[in-house]
């Protein structure tokens, strides 16, 4: 949900984590592909549907849900998005910028291991569709 006065998601008033999370409602668009900046999110409540393609065209990917995390390879690599997110239903996410991800990676290595497992996740997925001829 945007705070029409700055254009920014507001923040959600009813969790711990009130300062890193923010609202958004069904069907806002957390990131687009192609686009550039620095956050990653983790889904503190709802479900956050990924994309690839063209608005006209997109391919859903996959549902992120309570728990998960999407978002970190921009954070890794300094890449432009690689897919568009949509909230899926109204979802509160935790936003951990760059300088957070980094602090977690330092502080809590167990953050990092965990990133890691997701990313050699993803390759193994990838990998094992592109051998049996399923991705496009």
């Amino acid at each position: 949900m945007k705070d029409p006065v700055n254009n920014t998601s507001k923040a959600a008033s009813q969790s711990p984590f009130e300062q890193f999370v923010r609202l958004y409602e069904k069907d806002d668009v957390i990131f687009e592909e192609g686009s550039i900046d620095r956050e990653m999110f983790i889904v503190y409540s709802g479900s956050v549907d990924i994309y690839k393609g063209p608005q006209e065209g997109k391919i859903y990917v996959a549902t992120v849900g309570k728990g998960d995390f999407f978002g970190e390879m921009t954070l890794i690599d300094k890449s432009p998005r690689s897919a568009t997110a949509i909230a899926a239903q109204d979802s509160q996410l935790i936003v951990l910028d760059e300088p957070k991800f980094i602090y977690l990676i330092r502080n809590q290595p167990q953050f990092g291991l965990i990133v890691m497992q997701r990313l050699c996740d993803m390759l193994r997925k990838t990998t094992q569709e592109l051998a049996s001829g399923k991705s496009d």
